[in-house]
C-alpha cells in the first residue's frame, strides 16, 4: 500500500504531522465544556393563557378548546396535552424530534394571533415559552442563620446575596424562596366600615391616591432652573393609619378607626426546612450556552466572598450541585478509560512477548481519542457520559487495526525480511482487509444517527465520537505503526530481564503454540463433520429464544444517584398546618431510617411567582435526600427507597411517590394507563378501578392518577337582577368579594430603599366562614351598604381541580413505577389486566409513558440493526467483488446476539437501549474477525495455490493469533465498564455485558463455524462447475495421506 510505504520513507514528515494533530487535539480538549448530557432541544412548547376567576369547565369550553384548534395545524406537532385549571390554560405541544424550535414557535405564536378575538375579553394574551434544559437549576442550597430572622434574611438574599450571584459569569439567575416577606397590612372592619358609610374599595383607591410622587414641571428664573415636584409618598406605617379616608357630618375618619394597619409579613402559603431547620432555597440557573461546572465552580468559589462582605452570619448548604454529578460520572468514565487502556496493553502484551511492539499498538489508542477531542470541539459537542462513554467503548476497538498490521508486520520480519520491507508488506497486505473492517464497524452507526425520537439524538455524541476515533486508529494503522516498527523493531528483542520474566514469558509463546496447534486438530475434525457441529449451533440458538422470554426491558438502567425525590400530597383542601404534621413525621421516620443522610430539605405549599400557575397547593410539597457518593455508602439508593416506601405506608391521608432526585433529563412516568372519555364522573370511576387492579400487580409501586378529587368551595351564587336593582354590575360585586377575601394591594410603602406592598383586605376574624361571606357589606349607587346575602346565596360545593386533554380528548392518567421488576415485564402483566377489565363503548385506553418510548425504541433500534446488518453485508461485498464471502462471513452475527442474549441472561442485567446498541456495535465487530479469515483464506488459494482443505487449516491457524488478539483487547477493555463501579456507569453496563458475551461466543464458534460455511459453499459451487463443464470429478474434501502436522 502506497500510504505505508510513503510514512516509512517520510518518516519525519508523518512524525510533525501527528504532534501538529496531537497539540490541536490537547486545545480541543482544554476547549471543551463539561456537561451531564449533550446539548439537546427538547421539541415541546407551552402555551399559557390565564382568566382569573374562572372555573375549570369554563377555561376549557372558552380558552382550552379555541386553543388547541389553532396551534392543532401547526406543522410537525405530535402531540397536544391540555390541563384547564381554576383561571388558567395550559397546553404542552409536543412536535417530532428534528423540528426547528424556533420556527416552531413563530409558527404557534402565528396561529394564536389569529383566534386572539375569539377569546375573552378579561383572558390575558396566551404566553409562549419553550422547554430549555438550562431552565433547570444547577445549583440549589438551602440558607440559614443563626443571627438573622426569616424575614431579614428573605430581604438581604433579594436585595444583596441574588445580585452578587448573578454577576458571576455563566449565571442566568438566582432565585430565593420561602422565609417571610415584610408586608403592610390594612386590616378592615366591616361592621365599622357600614357604621361609617365607607366601602373597602374606597380606602384602596384612597391609599392609591395618597401615597404619591408627581413632577410639577419646570420654572426658570433669571439664573437657574428649578424643577417641580410634590412629595407625598407615605413616610411611616403611622401616617398610613393616619390617613383620612372619608367624612362624617364634617368630622374627618381615619382609616385607624376603621381597620387595624399591622406592620407585619404576607400570609405564609410555604414552609421550608433544612434538616429540621426553618430554611430559604437559592435556585440558580445557568446560562443556555454556559459550561454548567464552571458554573458551578465559580458559585463555591465566590459565594463565601459575597457572605463574608455581606453578613457573615449566613449559612449555605448544598442540596442539588448538578456538577458534582456530572464531574463523579466523567471522573469514572475516565478511569474506566484507563483501566481499559491498561487491560489491553497486557492482553498484547501476553500474545506478542515484545514490550516495544506491544506500546507501538497501544499508542494508537491516546493519540486517536486526543484528536478526537478535536474533532469534537470543531463538530461543537460537549465532554458528557454519552460522549465519554464512546470514548470508552471504543478503547479495545481503536487497537484492532494496529494488531493486524502488527501481527503480520512480524510474520514478514520472521520470514526473514528487512524490517522495512516487512513493515510495508505486512501493512499492505492487509491494508484492504483493515479498511473493510473499519468500514463495516462505521457502518453500523449510520442507522443509529436516523432513529428517531430521544434514543436517537441521545446517541448521537456516542456515534460521532466512535466513529472519528475509529477512522484516525485505521490511518494510525495505515501509516503510524509501519512507521514506528521500522524506526524501533529492526533491534527487538525478546524481554529477558530475569529468570522470571524469561521464563514466564517462554511458558506463554509454547501456551499460544499450542493453543494454535489443538485448534488447527479440531477444525480438521469438524470440517470432516459438519453436520455435528451444525446440530450444536441449532441447539444453541433455541435454548437461546427460550431463555430471551426472561431476560425483561427497561429504557434506560437506573442510575444509583445520589440523591432521592419524594412528593407528598395530602387530601385536597388540606390547610398548610396539616401538612405540616405530615411532612415532620415523614422528617422523623427519615431521620431514623436514613442515617446516612447528608442534607434532608422539604418544602411545601404555594410557590410564589410564575412556577405557581402548574400547581402545587397547601396540601402539597417534596422532599430531597442527599446522600454520599455511591462508593461511600453500603446501601444504594433504590434500597433506600424500597426501606422508605415500606415505613411510609402508614402515613395516614398522603399520597407519597418517589421522584428522580431531580438530576434526570425529565419526562413522563415509567408507566402511564391513558383513558380516554368525555364523562368525568366514569373517567374518574374507571381510574379508580384501573389503580386498584394494578396495585395487585407484582413490582408495582407509587400509583398516582391525574385527576384530584374535588376541592370544598364556598360557592357565591349572585343574583343579577337584585344586583342591577343596586345599579351595580356582577364585576364589581366580584371585585368586592375579592379585595375582602383574599386583598388587593393598594400602594407601595417605601422605606430605605425597599419597597412593601399595602395590602388592603377584611380582618381575619371576619373571614373565617359562610356567616363572615354573607355580611360582607357592598356600597349600593346611592351609598347604603347591602349585607352580599341581600344579592348572592351561598352554598358550601365542590370545585373540579382540573380537567386534562390529550390531542383534543379528555383523558384521566394512572401513572406508576416499578420496583423489583423490569418494566417491560410489569408492562405486560398491565396489559394483560387491563384486556380482562370492562370498558364502556365511548372509553378506550392505550399504555404510555416510558413503556411506550421503550416499544417504540426498541422497534427503531431493531430496524436500525436490520439496516446495519445490510450494510455491512454491502461493504464485505464491495471489497471481496463477491456476493458469497460476504453472506458466509454474516454468519457470524446470530452467533454475538446468541452470546449477548446468554450474558445478560446469565449476569441478570435487563435489555435496554444501551443493550440493543451494544448488540448493534457487535454486527461491525464481529463481522471484522470474519474478514479477516475469509481474506486470508483467499489469498493462499489464489495467490500461493493451496488447496481448499489446506488454505483453510493454514489460514485458521495463522489468523488465529490475531483474531483472538482483537477479540480480546475489546473484551478486556469493556470489563470496567461492565462491573458497574461508581456512579453513572450503570447506563452502560447492558451495553458493555452485551459486547463482551456477544464477542466472547462469537470469537470462539467464528473460529470453527466459518471455515465450515466456507467449505460447505466452495465444495458446492466446485461441485456445479465440474458438472457443469463436464470435468472428471477432483478430490475436494480432505487430501488423501494429509498430514496435520506440516500446517503452519
Amino acid at each position: 500500500m502506497k500510504l505505508a510505504k510513503l510514512a516509512i520513507n517520510r518518516g519525519v514528515t508523518f512524525a510533525m504531522v501527528y504532534l501538529i494533530a496531537i497539540g490541536f487535539g490537547i486545545f480541543g480538549l482544554s476547549s471543551l465544556k463539561l456537561d451531564l448530557y449533550p446539548d439537546i432541544t427538547f421539541p415541546v412548547i407551552g402555551v399559557i393563557t390565564q382568566y382569573p376567576g374562572v372555573g375549570p369547565e369554563d377555561i376549557e369550553n372558552t380558552l382550552t378548546r379555541t386553543l388547541e384548534k389553532a396551534v392543532v395545524s401547526v406543522e410537525n406537532v405530535k402531540n397536544i396535552t391540555s390541563v384547564s385549571t381554576t383561571g388558567t390554560s395550559v397546553i404542552i405541544l409536543e412536535f417530532t424530534w428534528g423540528t426547528d424550535m424556533d420556527q416552531a414557535e413563530i409558527d404557534v405564536r402565528k396561529s394564536l394571533d389569529l383566534i386572539r378575538d375569539y377569546l375573552p375579553d378579561e383572558a390575558t394574551d396566551p404566553m409562549t415559552f419553550a422547554f430549555d434544559p438550562s431552565m433547570m437549576p444547577v445549583m440549589i442550597l438551602s440558607v440559614s442563620s443563626d443571627k438573622l430572622g426569616m424575614a431579614e434574611m428573605r430581604e438581604l438574599m433579594e436585595k444583596q446575596v441574588e445580585p452578587n450571584i448573578e454577576q458571576i459569569a455563566g449565571v442566568a439567575s438566582a432565585t430565593s424562596s420561602g422565609g417571610l416577606k415584610r408586608q403592610i397590612k390594612v386590616l378592615a372592619n366591616p361592621q365599622q366600615l357600614a357604621a361609617y358609610g365607607i366601602s373597602i374599595q374606597t380606602i384602596q383607591q384612597t391609599l392609591a391616591m395618597e401615597n404619591l410622587q408627581i413632577p410639577g414641571g419646570v420654572i426658570d428664573d433669571e439664573y437657574k432652573e428649578y424643577s417641580v415636584k410634590t412629595y407625598g409618598e407615605y413616610t411611616s406605617v403611622d401616617q398610613i393609619a393616619n390617613t383620612v379616608v372619608g367624612n362624617k357630618n364634617g368630622t374627618p375618619i381615619y382609616l385607624k378607626q376603621v381597620a387595624r394597619v399591622v406592620d407585619g409579613y404576607k400570609d405564609m402559603t410555604e414552609i421550608i426546612r433544612n434538616n429540621g431547620q426553618d430554611a430559604l432555597i437559592l435556585s440558580v440557573m445557568k446560562q443556555s450556552d454556559a459550561n454548567t461546572v464552571q458554573v458551578a465552580r465559580d458559585i463555591q468559589k465566590e459565594l463565601p466572598k459575597i457572605v463574608e462582605r455581606i453578613e457573615p452570619g449566613l449559612e449555605f448548604s448544598p442540596i442539588m450541585n448538578q456538577a458534582e454529578f456530572i464531574e463523579n460520572s466523567i471522573n469514572n468514565l475516565t478511569t474506566t478509560a484507563y483501566q481499559a487502556f491498561i487491560l489491553a496493553f497486557f492482553v498484547l502484551f501476553f500474545f506478542l512477548r515484545h514490550f516495544r511492539s506491544s506500546l507501538i499498538a497501544a499508542i494508537s489508542i491516546p493519540v486517536s481519542i486526543v484528536v478526537t477531542f478535536f474533532v469534537m470541539n470543531q463538530a461543537g459537542l460537549t465532554l458528557n457520559i454519552i460522549s465519554m462513554a464512546g470514548l470508552a467503548l471504543a478503547i479495545g476497538m481503536l487497537i484492532d487495526n494496529s494488531i493486524v498490521v502488527l501481527e503480520n508486520i512480524f510474520r514478514h520480519k520472521e520470514m526473514g525480511k528487512d524490517i522495512r520491507l516487512a513493515a510495508n508488506d505486512g501493512t499492505s497486505e492487509v491494508g484492504v482487509a483493515i479498511i473493510a473492517s473499519t468500514l463495516t464497524t462505521i457502518a453500523i452507526f449510520l442507522p443509529i444517527l436516523f432513529v428517531p425520537g430521544i434514543a436517537g439524538v441521545m446517541f448521537k455524541d456516542m456515534v460521532i465520537t466512535i466513529v472519528f476515533s475509529l477512522t484516525m486508529s485505521l490511518l494510525i494503522a495505515l501509516t503510524l505503526i509501519p512507521l514506528l516498527s521500522s524506526r524501533f523493531l529492526g533491534k527487538e528483542k525478546r524481554i529477558s530481564h530475569t529468570k522470571f520474566i524469561r521464563n514466564f514469558s517462554n511458558k506463554i509463546g509454547i501456551g499460544v503454540e499450542n493453543l494454535e496447534s489443538r485448534y488447527v486438530k479440531i477444525l480438521d475434525y469438524f470440517l470432516g463433520h459438519k453436520k455435528l457441529f451444525l446440530i450444536a449451533i441449532v441447539l444453541l440458538l433455541v435454548s437461546t429464544l427460550f431463555i430471551f422470554r426472561f431476560v425483561g426491558g427497561e429504557f434506560i438502567s437506573r442510575t444509583d444517584r445520589s440523591s432521592i425525590q419524594i412528593v407528598v400530597e395530602r387530601e385536597t383542601g388540606a390547610s398548610l398546618t396539616a401538612t405540616n404534621q405530615t411532612f415532620l413525621q415523614l422528617e422523623e421516620i427519615i431521620k431514623e431510617e436514613v442515617p446516612e443522610a447528608t442534607n434532608v430539605q422539604v418544602g411545601f405549599g404555594t410557590s410564589e411567582g410564575f412556577t405557581a400557575i402548574f400547581g402545587g397547593g397547601s396540601n402539597e410539597g417534596d422532599i430531597r435526600i442527599k446522600l454520599p457518593d455511591v462508593k461511600d455508602r453500603k446501601r444504594s439508593s433504590f434500597e433506600i427507597q424500597d426501606a422508605l416506601r415500606e415505613r411510609f405506608k402508614d402515613i395516614p391521608g398522603a399520597k407519597i411517590t418517589f421522584g428522580g432526585g431531580g438530576m434526570g433529563m425529565g419526562g413522563a412516568s415509567e408507566i402511564e394507563i391513558k383513558i380516554f372519555g368525555y364523562d368525568r364522573q366514569t373517567a374518574t370511576m374507571l381510574g379508580d378501578q384501573v389503580e386498584a387492579a394494578i396495585k395487585e400487580i407484582e413490582g408495582v409501586v407509587d400509583v398516582t392518577k391525574s385527576y384530584r378529587y374535588p376541592k370544598p368551595e364556598m360557592q357565591i351564587l349572585l343574583d343579577r337582577d337584585r344586583i342591577s336593582a343596586l345599579g351595580l354590575t356582577v364585576y364589581q360585586v366580584s371585585s368586592v368579594i375579592e379585595t375582602n377575601v383574599k386583598g388587593k394591594t393598594a400602594t407601595l410603602f417605601r422605606e430605605g430603599g425597599n419597597e412593601y406592598d399595602v395590602i388592603v383586605r377584611l380582618d381575619e376574624a371576619y373571614r373565617q366562614d359562610k356567616k363572615d361571606l354573607e355580611n360582607i357589606y357592598i356600597m349600593s349607587m346611592t351609598g347604603k351598604p347591602i349585607p352580599l346575602k341581600n344579592v348572592a346565596k351561598i352554598v358550601v360545593g365542590e370545585a373540579a381541580e382540573s380537567i386534562t386533554r390529550e390531542n383534543q380528548e379528555r383523558i384521566v392518567t394512572v401513572s406508576c413505577t416499578t420496583s423489583g421488576r423490569d418494566l417491560q415485564s410489569v408492562t405486560r402483566d398491565i396489559q394483560k389486566t387491563l384486556e380482562n377489565m370492562n370498558f364502556p363503548e365511548d372509553f378506550r385506553w392505550m399504555i404510555g409513558g416510558t413503556a411506550e418510548d421503550l416499544q417504540e425504541s426498541f422497534m427503531w433500534l431493531g430496524l436500525a440493526m436490520l439496516a446495519a446488518v445490510f450494510l455491512v453485508y454491502m461493504v464485505m461485498a464491495s471489497q471481496f467483488e463477491s456476493l458469497l464471502d460476504p453472506f458466509i462471513i454474516i454468519f457470524t452475527v446470530p452467533l454475538a446476539l446468541m452470546g449477548a442474549v446468554w450474558m445478560l441472561f446469565i449476569t441478570g442485567t435487563t435489555m435496554s437501549v444501551t443493550a440493543l446498541i451494544g448488540m448493534i456495535l457487535l454486527v461491525g465487530i464481529v463481522v471484522n474477525n470474519g474478514i479477516v479469515l475469509v481474506d486470508y483464506i483467499n489469498q493462499l488459494r489464489e495467490k500461493q495455490g493451496h488447496d481448499l482443505w489446506v488454505a483453510i487449516l493454514i489460514g485458521g491457524k495463522r489468523r488465529m493469533r490475531p483474531i483472538l488478539m482483537t477479540a480480546m483487547t475489546t473484551i478486556f477493555s469493556m470489563i470496567p465498564l461492565a462491573l458497574e463501579l461508581g456512579s453513572g456507569s450503570e447506563m452502560w453496563v447492558p451495553m458493555a455485558r452485551s459486547v463482551i458475551g456477544g464477542l466472547t461466543l462469537a470469537t470462539i464458534l467464528t473460529l470453527i463455524l466459518i471455515p465450515i460455511i466456507y467449505l460447505f459453499f466452495e465444495q458446492l459451487s466446485l461441485k456445479r462447475a465440474m458438472k457443469k463443464h463436464k470435468i472428471e470429478m477432483k478430490a475436494i474434501g480432505r487430501p488423501e495421506h494429509f498430514d496435520i502436522s506440516q500446517i503452519r
